[in-house]
């Protein structure tokens, strides 16, 4: 998966824009330009909204004012478009898309006083690969002035990497066995999506696998926090555990995995669990790395 994040800020008259670009990955001209003369008529659109509502307003609010501008141009659009992914017949996430434009681009809208955070990034890259559309626009209307970024993605071909380095010797036959059959469930996962998808997804996708292979787990369990001897409070640790065994934590499109990791180490010291397992749908690539306490 390849995508490019890029900043439009729309000040002055109507249609009178300055770009500032964030280049995130390098990419094509002809990717770069990609609707582009669609993409700079929404522009135009999101500004003529603002200009009328100026801040203060809720987002269904510019929702609702971008659809009434949208209805006066000759652009088809549907509005809160709904679609599920479902796995081995379990409906496991649903997506609801603000905007799609001419079924070419995704609208997201957002009403935030600061720049855009990495979770707006995750849900409109989410919804481009699952509606399997190239060019998405994030669009804040919480700012003095309206600014809207591109998000353009390309499906690639997934790799594959794992270290399990540090279970060596602590592997008994039950633990291969729960670990192999683990790994089989992830690769599966990985086959039939790829990657591109965010956290909640994945952890959803993979349940249901497990479920429906019958691999034996429970989907968090409880670790009494301890200071100075004492039990200060229980807290619930929302990682699924594989047969009483195996403490397996997925994560997608992290820049960095390494604080992931040593949580892993502290959660696995205060359950008494064996070993864990770090699952990383990347931006480029799946890790599964194998944790000891």
């Amino acid at each position: 998966m390849d995508f490019v994040i890029k900043t439009i800020f729309c000040g002055g008259l109507a249609r009178n824009f300055y770009f500032v670009f964030k280049l995130y990955s390098i990419k094509t001209n002809e990717m770069e330009l990609l609707h582009k003369k669609l993409a700079y008529t929404l522009g135009g659109y999101f500004y003529d909204v603002h200009n009328a509502l100026g801040m203060g307003y809720d987002e269904e609010s510019y929702h609702l004012a971008l659809e009434e501008r949208l209805k006066m141009s000759n652009i088809s659009f549907q509005t809160k478009v709904q679609k599920s992914i479902e796995h081995r017949g379990v409906k496991v996430h649903k997506f609801i898309a603000d905007l799609i434009i001419e079924d070419k681009i995704i609208l997201e809208l957002k009403n935030i006083a600061t720049d855009f955070h990495q979770a707006n990034y995750l849900q409109i890259l989410s919804y481009l690969k699952n509606w399997q559309m190239d060019l998405g626009l994030l669009v804040n209307f919480g700012a003095p002035s309206v600014h809207f970024k591109r998000i353009l993605f390309t499906e690639k071909e997934t790799a594959f990497k794992e270290n399990h380095t540090e279970l060596e010797g602590l592997l008994s036959l039950s633990l291969r066995k729960n670990l192999t059959e683990l790994r089989a469930a992830i690769l599966t996962i990985l086959e039939l999506y790829g990657l591109g998808y965010g956290d909640a997804v994945y952890i959803n996708l993979l349940q249901a696998e497990l479920s429906y292979k019958e691999i034996p787990f429970t989907p968090q369990t409880i670790i009494p926090v301890k200071f100075g001897g004492k039990i200060i409070r229980q807290f619930e640790l929302k990682i699924p555990v594989i047969d009483n065994s195996i403490l397996c934590k997925v994560i997608a499109l992290k820049n960095e995995i390494a604080p992931e990791i040593n949580k892993m180490k502290t959660y696995l010291k205060d359950t008494n669990l064996p070993i864990g397992l770090l699952v990383h749908f990347g931006k480029e690539k799946l890790e599964i790395i194998g944790i000891r306490p």
